[in-house]
């Protein structure tokens, strides 16, 4: 009787994809925590309807300011980890990866930079009217550092973003885990080392270039692609105990705000303490998230799908609304002040609604299928080489070859 295996045993099931509902909520925080930051102070929407008297939310505005922005440059990292783990090895090569990353982020980017332009052309000071001078309208459009905020003011953060996307896509390019982290720790050093040489140069004189390659921000997308990593790892213990640290941590932060300790807006402050904060945040919600029944709720997924829409259009959509409320005769109570930022909240998100499903989606899919084959030719080196590096621990690894094998 033969006693010999198989030929092809059974592989062990590949444990459940990582569920990231929990995320979804964080994000429409950060959506909202943004939008807020631009309502309220002395140059939101507040202090241009109100410009008299005291302002009922500037502290709203102390205690929020950068952090909706922490939120997103942290899962920015977060979900482009993401994207490079997991069974989908090598089904799609880098230069589809990066293109369809710039077709989500710049079309929409490009058509809110034009209706900015538009109404600054129209109403001289509604938008950027703080700033020292007008924005280079070019270096806009094409994402380039410059010296005063873009014409859309959040430009500057997509700067950041693409940016990290093109040095995650040559980490891409390794094949490999260990190549991947390795091209992120070249940045994370190249952009310290930078950070570092423009504290010993004099104010001013190192250029915005400088600038923007040595702020400490730019490593916020690293720790974000670091908590997907421990838990694709499936590391996913103290999850409760994590949650609660964040939480202790941006608590105890914020009353340093709300003390009006120096430097508490500034990037250091905000990379060594919020975006650590978030991180914690973050790997607890989703680690727990893997033994409950999670779901975003209704009102967070309202914010948090159309995020990107929101996160674009409230800045024209907040100058345009300023415009039309500062000439109408509203009552300057508190509480008539809080209303009416209220309302213009409302109205940002249901604006970002309906741009989201008739203009960005659009626009988006009209870019993926028509513009897709003009890329080819010069990004042709890339066909080959895949789009995610295999993340997972050696075990899934293992299944998966098994799998192939038997089939």
């Amino acid at each position: 009787m033969s006693t010999s295996a198989p030929a092809n045993p059974p592989a062990p099931a590949e444990p459940p994809r990582l569920s990231t509902h929990s995320v979804h909520a964080l994000r429409a925080v950060g959506a909202l925590l943004v939008v807020l930051a631009h309502l309220t102070g002395p140059t939101g929407f507040e202090g241009k309807v109100f410009p008299d008297g005291p302002r009922a939310l500037d502290e709203v505005r102390t205690l929020v300011t950068g952090i909706g922005v922490d939120v997103f440059f942290t899962l920015s990292g977060f979900f482009m980890l993401l994207t490079a783990a997991g069974p989908r090895l090598g089904r799609s090569p880098v230069r589809r990866t990066l293109w369809r990353r710039l077709v989500k982020v710049l079309p929409l980017y490009w058509l809110a930079t034009t209706g900015v332009l538009a109404i600054t052309l129209v109403l001289p000071g509604a938008v950027n009217g703080s700033q020292e001078h007008a924005p280079d309208v070019l270096a806009s459009y094409l994402l380039l550092p410059q010296d005063v905020l873009p014409l859309l003011l959040v430009g500057w953060t997509l700067t950041h973003i693409v940016v990290f996307y093109g040095v995650f896509c040559l980490g891409l390019l390794t094949r490999s885990s260990r190549g991947l982290w390795a091209v992120l720790g070249a940045w994370s050093a190249f952009t310290a080392t930078l950070y570092v040489v423009g504290l010993l140069l004099p104010e001013g004189t190192g250029g915005p270039v400088l600038q923007f390659l040595g702020n400490p921000l730019n490593l916020e997308f690293v720790m974000g692609a670091a908590v997907a990593q421990v838990l694709v790892a499936g590391r996913r213990r103290a999850g409760a105990a994590a949650l609660a640290a964040g939480a202790l941590l941006l608590a105890a932060l914020l009353t340093l705000r709300l003390l009006h300790v120096p430097g508490t807006t500034s990037s250091e402050f905000r990379l060594l303490g919020v975006t650590t904060g978030v991180c914690l945040l973050l790997y607890g919600t989703v680690a727990l998230e893997q033994r409950t029944r999670w779901r975003t709720p209704p009102a967070l997924t309202a914010v948090a799908t159309p995020s990107y829409s929101l996160y674009l259009v409230h800045v024209p959509l907040i100058g345009a609304l300023a415009v039309v409320a500062s000439r109408l005769p509203l009552p300057s109570g508190t509480s008539a002040r809080v209303a009416v930022v209220l309302v213009a909240l409302a109205l940002c998100v249901l604006a970002a609604r309906l741009v989201h499903r008739f203009v960005e989606r659009p626009l988006a899919a009209a870019f993926e299928e028509t513009c897709w084959s003009l890329p080819r030719d010069w990004l042709a080196g890339f066909r080959r080489r895949p789009a995610v590096v295999d993340v997972t621990t050696p075990a899934v690894a293992d299944a998966a070859a098994a799998q192939r094998a038997a089939g």
